[in-house]
């Protein structure tokens, strides 16, 4: 059966004029991460968000749904993490977050990690699990983390790259190897205090900051800050063509999501096999012949 991963969609709450639905919001994903993951044989679904008044008349939760049509998750990048939604104050008084795609996404992260279904996280996506198991972030790199080089250039976006060493005996270090490697840069935050179960998987050598993250306890609950998404080097705006081939992540979490379906149609089929079959209908014994009367 072919895999269905499921993406976190990307809000937009005020559209620019052009887009054809003025004051609506629309929700979109970036179409090389659903390229990334579709190139790999399965099929990737955006996740709609929908507002919860919206769905109340449902007989069955709507995000338990989802959850059981779908093999995993995949949460994009974008805006920063509120700094409210891990219990902090914003380091400065307007910043470019969205705490109704914070609920949202916390929401899908609950029902996956509640079926204990892969997860991935890119960028914001690997802060947001961090945020989930309790843990905070550093709100900006550049004026929190002394010492820190360039993690974010808006004028090269992903042309803006780095090195990244994994840590001894960690999971990216058994799918490539420790490193260093190279990889693009498009985040000011990061994780700060790791959550509960969260052990850090990778830092940039030059300055110590954390580059991705696992959780411990679960198959695969991984986040990245890097967009592997765009390290492909067919596009026309090519990558640093050094930079980390993201096909074997890819497969590495696309490898659980297989191993976890198999396993549920397993015991689904052991259930049905176990119960019981319905008794044998006998068929009726034929009642006494009834002989017509004699006629003189």
């Amino acid at each position: 059966m072919t895999l269905r991963i499921g993406i976190s969609a990307r809000l937009l709450h005020r559209p620019p004029p052009g887009t054809g639905l003025p004051q609506k919001r629309l929700q979109y994903l970036e179409s090389n991460l659903a390229q990334w993951i579709m190139s790999h044989g399965v099929v990737a679904l955006m996740i709609p968000f929908i507002d919860k008044p919206l769905v109340s008349m449902r007989r069955r939760p709507l995000l338990d749904d989802l959850v059981e049509q779908l093999d995993g998750l995949v949460l994009q990048g974008g805006v920063d993490v509120c700094a409210e939604t891990y219990g902090a104050t914003p380091w400065m008084e307007h910043t470019d977050s969205d705490p109704i795609r914070d609920e949202y996404e916390l929401d899908l992260l609950r029902g996956f990690m509640g079926a204990r279904k892969p997860v991935l996280g890119v960028c914001r996506g690997c802060q947001l699990i961090n945020v989930y198991f309790g843990g905070t972030l550093v709100q900006d790199i550049p004026t929190q983390w002394p010492g820190a080089i360039a993690h974010q250039d808006l004028a090269l976006y992903d042309g803006l790259t780095h090195d990244v060493r994994f840590e001894s005996g960690s999971r990216l270090a058994r799918i490539y190897g420790q490193g260093p490697h190279r990889v693009n840069s498009i985040h000011h935050q990061c994780v700060n205090q790791p959550g509960t179960g969260i052990v850090i998987e990778a830092r940039s050598p030059a300055d110590g900051v954390p580059e991705a993250i696992r959780h411990s306890d679960y198959p695969f609950v991984m986040g990245v800050q890097w967009h592997p998404e765009f390290h492909t080097h067919g596009e026309t705006r090519a990558a640093d063509p050094d930079t980390l081939d993201s096909t074997p992540l890819m497969l590495a979490f696309l490898e659980a999501a297989r191993r976890r379906s198999s396993r549920v149609r397993r015991l689904t089929s052991g259930i049905s096999r176990l119960r019981p079959r319905p008794p044998d209908r006998q068929p009726k014994s034929p009642g006494p012949t009834r002989t017509d009367p004699q006629h003189g």
